[in-house]
C-alpha cells in the first residue's frame, strides 16, 4: 500500500474507525528526524503481511497542515507514530525509533 496523506479531521475519523489496523505517521517537513524515519515507514507500508498478520493501512498527517487532527490526538513530538484498531488508540511511538516502530506494527497487525 502507498502511504496516503490524511487531508481532514473527518477523513481521519473515518480511517481510524475502519476494520483494518491503521498506522499514522504524524510528521513535519522541517523535522530532520521525520525526514529520516518517513522512508522506513513508507517501506513498511509496502511489505506483505507476515503469517498470522492482517493487511494494515498506513497514513501520514502533516502536523502543520492539519492542526485539528493534531489537537484531537494531542501530538507534541514529531515524529509520532500511532496505531489504531477499530477506532481505539492502541499504541504509539514518540520520536524516530524505527526498531520500536517495527515492533508497534508487528504487534498490532496480528490476526485476532
Amino acid at each position: 500500500m502507498v502511504v496516503k496523506a490524511i487531508e481532514s479531521l473527518a477523513e481521519f475519523r473515518t480511517i481510524i474507525n475502519g476494520d483494518k489496523p491503521v498506522f499514522i505517521n504524524f510528521w513535519a517537513k522541517w523535522s530532520t528526524p521525520c525526514r529520516m524515519s518517513s522512508p522506513i515507514f513508507e517501506h513498511m507500508s509496502e511489505q506483505q503481511p507476515e503469517e498470522g498478520q492482517v493487511d494494515s493501512e498506513f497514513y501520514t498527517v502533516d502536523v502543520d497542515d492539519q492542526p485539528e487532527i493534531v489537537e484531537e490526538v494531542r501530538i507534541r513530538v514529531m515524529p509520532t507514530f500511532i496505531a489504531f484498531v477499530k477506532g481505539q488508540h492502541v499504541g504509539e511511538i514518540k520520536g524516530a525509533d524505527t526498531k520500536k516502530l517495527h515492533l508497534l506494527v508487528k504487534k498490532h497487525s496480528v490476526r485476532a
